[in-house]
């Protein structure tokens, strides 16, 4: 430690006053921050697309009718079929009877009484799990649920389901454009601000090179500061985001903004890193470039 007393002694008519190395400091802290905090509001809604995303294929639903003229021990069997589909999220069997009469009352007239006997045909309503909610693996699904020995017809919205698709597809690539660009921008940020940190202390590091320090020893202490100041940073833009979050929920609602809690976790795991990584990388390139400098290049 003795280069370093040395070297602040050589450089003590051209280092900053104490006062000035806070406020680059601050400067520096509050540059990472609000670096950190839009990329951790586009990872949050990056979380929240995809889980709204999920929902909404959740709720794709389909209706599985079986013939009438099954005997009760053909029905159960064909019944317990479609709830192991292994595609099956969640299956409503939906009693001939019962749909008759709520139709009756919908309709305000008995058509049971007319016919003679019930015209619908047992049915299940069979919710139909994210992960094979898509136009081809549907398809496929409603295939296998046809060839249940007893099905007589499986009925799903196809077409609203390819327009779902569409919507999705037509958002995807602007929003991804978006993404990229700010976070582009971002990262030339964060590393602009590391760099004038580093900027402010160039003829320390001069100093240190004329006292005999060797670069890795002049390093250390910069890629310590630039680690600090990271994940400090990281961990004020997750309170940030946290407490924005916070204020949408009454607008929004809660549902639409929670975050769980392992998502959460990573959020903020994701920022601390984030920011002590790009804190000691974004420092080792400008400590490296004025370790390269001649005397007259500082100025």
């Amino acid at each position: 430690m003795h280069l370093w007393g040395m070297a602040f002694s050589r450089s003590k008519n051209t280092h900053r006053l104490p006062a000035s190395q806070a406020t680059t400091t601050f400067t520096t802290v509050v540059g990472m921050t609000l670096t950190l905090v839009l990329i951790g509001l586009l990872s949050v809604l990056s979380f929240l697309g995809s889980r709204w995303e999920k929902q909404l294929r959740q709720e794709v639903r389909i209706q599985v009718y079986f013939l009438r003229d099954l005997d009760t021990e053909s029905l159960h069997t064909s019944l317990s079929i479609v709830e192991t589909e292994e595609s099956v999220a969640e299956a409503k069997y939906i009693d001939p009877t019962t749909a008759s009469k709520k139709l009756e009352l919908d309709l305000g007239e008995s058509f049971v009484d007319f016919l003679g006997y019930v015209p619908l045909p047992p049915a299940m309503d069979v919710r139909i799990k994210a992960g094979f909610s898509t136009s081809e693996k549907l398809s496929e699904v409603v295939q296998r649920l046809e060839n249940i020995p007893g099905v007589a017809d499986v009925v799903w919205q196809d077409q609203l389901l390819a327009k779902i698709e569409r919507t999705l597809n037509r958002l995807m690539v602007p929003l991804i454009s978006i993404a990229s660009i700010c976070l582009f921008i971002a990262l030339a940020l964060m590393n602009n601000t590391v760099r004038l940190t580093v900027f402010a202390r160039r003829f320390l590091i001069r100093n240190m090179q004329l006292v005999g320090a060797r670069p890795g020893f002049i390093r250390r202490p910069f890629l310590k500061q630039g680690f600090i100041l990271g994940v400090s940073s990281g961990l004020l833009s997750f309170a940030f985001i946290t407490s924005g979050l916070g204020l949408l929920k009454s607008p929004l609602g809660t549902e639409a903004v929670i975050l769980d809690v392992t998502t959460m976790g990573m959020l903020a795991g994701g920022l601390v890193a984030l920011g002590g990584g790009l804190g000691v990388i974004s420092t080792a390139l400008a400590v490296n470039r004025y370790l390269r400098l001649d005397v007259g290049q500082l100025h």
